[in-house]
């Protein structure tokens, strides 16, 4: 028997499950339908297939009303020990942009749902955008988290190689100690896009005698199904299987050397790799769009440019922006930040509980319109409204436990987006004006409490990286359709003389 027949590996997939708060109730239909339920049955066909799965608390809130016997299902993958539940930031909040006090409590609140619902202890959390700052580690304790997951380049910022990531690593703050994975970039671009035997060989060619190493994959659960063009693809169509099914079915056939693990119990299984303290990264795409838009476009086409020349020497260094600079480079995100911030301390003031508005705030701290990229963002109009729905409801709660039902009507000057200059606020039971004196006296915020709606939450026109990428490519093809038109007579003329007797 040759070494590579007894060498073996582990493979850790963790599939993460969101949908925003305040999106439209047919998506999370769609999505349920096209993702979130094929692969729980994929998963009830193949009981040797283990693994982690994550799901935010919106979407457990949705599954609940709309899906509850779903919730079921992925109990009893639960119980077979098939199936580890991980948890999060309740309401997928970009943890370093919320109080401390939040960080904690929505990770509390979210481990406490999975345990209610499928009764398992949450040791592990998915990192929402793995917007990852080196102070995150004493929270996360302070919350029981034992464990995590990044992307393969926050370790390769600081001079680890592809090969030094089969394992996790403890990082520490103030003494308080997370294990963290990295992800494999390679796999979350070949899953599920190679032939399913490539990404099998691929993993073949890492196992060891020690059996100890292991692959990990942290990727959207979306991608399976609810991505465009992605159903049939992954789940099959016409009578035939589907690239899930292919790849369950040979990874239970290769169960002997390649065992599939949930995280937490390899983390309870293995020592770590070593010690390593992270810089604060996100994905190395969130990065890129963090940039100002013509350094954003500059660095995209050379990140382009270096993986076509598969130039790994110099791309493990490459890093792009700090993910708060969004926060500069929208005021929109950056005044719904600051109102988050506003609307924090009026709970907290109001005792920070369900009654003083606490639930609503969790919801307007939602990650998903504080950023933008290609995925989404500050420009999906109907989700920016919903988080300022729970941020002034949210604030009307804590507002009543301070002035009662009756009329009351306030102001203050107070430099309320922190550019060191102040602004006027006026408050009132019925309305909220938000005045900037720096610009003209122009009113940036006008919130209808009765209805719970900010008049002036739109979008400024903002010049964006791929605007570039649009002209380009639409020059090309202005330029093609032209060389096209220039040859197109000559070329008829040539073809029928090479048509002549």
């Amino acid at each position: 028997m040759t070494s590579m027949q007894t060498s073996s590996i582990h493979f850790g997939l963790l599939l993460h499950n969101h949908q925003p708060v305040g999106n439209f109730p047919w998506v999370f239909q769609q999505v349920y339908e096209e993702s979130y339920v094929p692969m729980i049955e994929a998963l009830e066909r193949h009981p040797q297939v283990r693994l982690s799965l994550h799901y935010t608390g919106s979407l457990l809130d949705w599954m609940e009303e709309f899906q509850p016997a779903f919730l079921q299902r992925i109990a009893l993958l639960v119980q077979r020990n098939q199936v580890e539940i991980v948890g999060g930031g309740y309401y997928e909040p970009i943890l370093p942009s919320i109080p401390d006090t939040d960080k904690v409590a929505q990770i509390r609140h979210l481990s406490a749902r999975i345990q209610r619902d499928f009764g398992i202890k949450a040791t592990g959390m998915w990192i929402a955008e793995r917007v990852w700052e080196p102070g995150l580690p004493h929270f996360l304790r302070e919350a029981e988290i034992e464990w995590t997951i990044l992307d393969d380049v926050h370790f390769k910022n600081v001079g680890l190689e592809d090969n030094d990531l089969f394992g996790y690593y403890a990082t520490e703050d103030q003494s308080s100690i997370i294990k963290v994975y990295a992800t494999s970039k390679s796999l979350r671009y070949t899953i599920p896009w190679r032939p399913v035997q490539e990404t099998i060989e691929n993993m073949r060619s890492l196992a060891t005698p020690d059996g100890s190493r292991i692959v990990v994959m942290g990727d959207d659960g979306e991608k399976f199904g609810s991505w465009p063009d992605t159903a049939p693809y992954c789940w099959g169509s016409d009578g035939r299987s589907g690239w899930i099914e292919e790849f369950f079915i040979t990874l239970e056939q290769n169960a002997s050397w390649l065992h599939t693990i949930p995280l937490g119990e390899y983390a309870r299984t293995y020592p770590a790799l070593g010690r390593i303290y992270l810089p604060t990264s996100s994905y190395i795409e969130m990065t890129e769009w963090a940039l100002p838009p013509q350094k954003s476009y500059t660095f995209g086409k050379l990140l382009h440019r270096l993986e076509d020349e598969k130039r790994d020497d110099i791309l493990q260094f490459m890093r792009g922006g700090f993910w708060r600079n969004f926060l500069v480079r929208y005021h929109e995100i950056n005044n719904q930040h600051k109102k988050m911030l506003r609307v924090h301390k009026a709970v907290y003031d109001a005792g920070a509980t369900p009654e003083a508005g606490l639930i609503h705030l969790w919801k307007a701290q939602a990650n998903d319109t504080y950023w933008h990229g290609l995925f989404g963002g500050i420009y999906m109009g109907h989700v920016r409204s919903a988080i300022y729905h729970h941020l002034i409801k949210a604030e009307n709660a804590a507002d009543r436990s301070r002035f009662g039902d009756g009329h009351w009507q306030r102001y203050e000057f107070t430099d309320f987006d922190r550019d060191s200059q102040d602004e006027l606020i006026v408050e009132s039971d019925q309305q909220n004006l938000y005045i900037d004196p720096q610009r003209g006296g122009t009113l940036f915020e006008w919130d209808m409490r009765r209805s719970m709606h900010n008049l002036l939450s739109v979008m400024t026109r903002h010049q964006e990286s791929y605007h570039e990428t649009l002209r380009q490519f639409e020059q090309e093809r202005r330029q093609l359709e032209a060389y096209r038109q220039r040859n197109s007579t000559s070329l008829q003329g040539y073809i029928q003389e090479g048509e002549g007797p």
